[in-house]
């Protein structure tokens, strides 16, 4: 099968951050405007084939500037076996962009899609865009367009098999007004993602210009990756005066941002998971250049403030974790 986000050097350029505070004021109201749900998975994109369909990861490639990007993937083949066993005539060369939170792992739903379904959250593959159909590169259509293309693959692929009815879907949209965002925010979403409906993809770079991720305040949340570990120690009593010894554990993890292109260090993330504490400093290995989710209280002009893990992205490496997107030019 023809890989074409490869093939044709396809990139899925991300969105500009923006916590609310910082959000343009001149988008909300504004008719060319829209506002999507921020999701909380991979984000994929799908070629649709004939006899079976690719998966392919945002970052494609294994490595950068020579260094290994962990947890970084390439092909996603295998973690939704329903998605890679499509198999349309019609749509051959398809592909299509989007984010998808039900993956498997050994067969059965991984960690995170366990939790989202305990969270009772829909699961699937939701999708905001088509960036080729039946090998037409459409990417420098405007973004309505795109989204109208991507509606009409999912209305054929329903037809073709029922059961993807509750497997792949159109990510809802509405107006960018604050009154929608507001409610959005206050029934628990983390955060929206507003777009320029009459833009195209803009080819050349990592940063889709006319996309703004959007968080609410209370949930400032930032990606950074693993440069360094600090171990912890135990042991200690101020009762009896003993001295804590080290532990042989991870208590922290250093991270840093790319900024300017050059690493820099912007926090101490503790409250690892089980796998990082215990592994994380004898096999460090595992974990560096990892990225992960962090929540955070604010940025003091040096660090982050009280940074707590909240999930490894395996969909992001380092390349993805960059200052002046996430904490602007200070």
């Amino acid at each position: 099968m023809r890989d074409l986000r490869n093939e044709w050097d396809l990139e899925c350029p991300r969105c500009r951050g923006a916590y609310l505070e910082d959000a343009p004021e001149w988008i909300w109201g504004h008719p060319d405007w829209c506002i999507e749900p921020k999701e909380d998975g991979n984000r994929v994109t799908l070629q649709i084939g004939a006899e079976r369909s690719l998966l392919v990861g945002r970052n494609r490639q294994d490595f950068l500037k020579g260094v290994a990007r962990a947890g970084a993937f390439r092909h996603q083949t295998g973690s939704n076996p329903i998605l890679d066993a499509i198999a349309c005539k019609k749509l051959d060369l398809t592909v299509l962009d989007g984010e998808l939170d039900e993956t498997y792992s050994q067969g059965s739903y991984d960690t995170d899609t366990r939790k989202r379904v305990a969270n009772g959250d829909r699961i699937g593959y939701k999708v905001w865009g088509a960036l080729v159909v039946r090998g037409k590169d459409i990417r420098h259509w405007p973004d309505h367009m795109r989204r109208a293309a991507a509606s009409r693959v999912i209305e054929l692929l329903h037809e073709h098999d029922p059961n993807l009815i509750e497997h792949i879907w159109l990510i809802e949209r509405r107006p960018a007004t604050k009154k929608q965002l507001d409610e959005w925010l206050d029934g628990g979403m983390e955060g929206v993602v507003a777009k320029d409906q009459t833009k195209p993809i803009p080819t050349g770079q990592r940063t889709n210009s006319w996309w703004y991720k959007i968080k609410g305040s209370k949930n400032r949340t930032i990606d950074a990756f693993v440069i360094g570990v600090t171990e912890g120690k135990e042991g200690g009593s101020g009762v009896t005066d003993k001295k804590a010894h080290p532990s042989g554990k991870a208590a922290s993890f250093t991270m840093a941002m790319m900024k300017d292109g050059v690493v820099v260090e912007v926090a101490k993330m503790k409250n690892l998971p089980d796998e990082a504490a215990t592994h994380g400093l004898a096999q460090f290995d595992m974990f560096k250049n990892r990225v992960a989710e962090m929540q955070v209280s604010g940025f003091d002009g040096k660090r982050f403030r009280w940074p707590k893990f909240v999930k490894f992205r395996p969909d992001k490496t380092p390349e993805d974790c960059l200052f002046t997107e996430q904490v602007g030019k200070k």
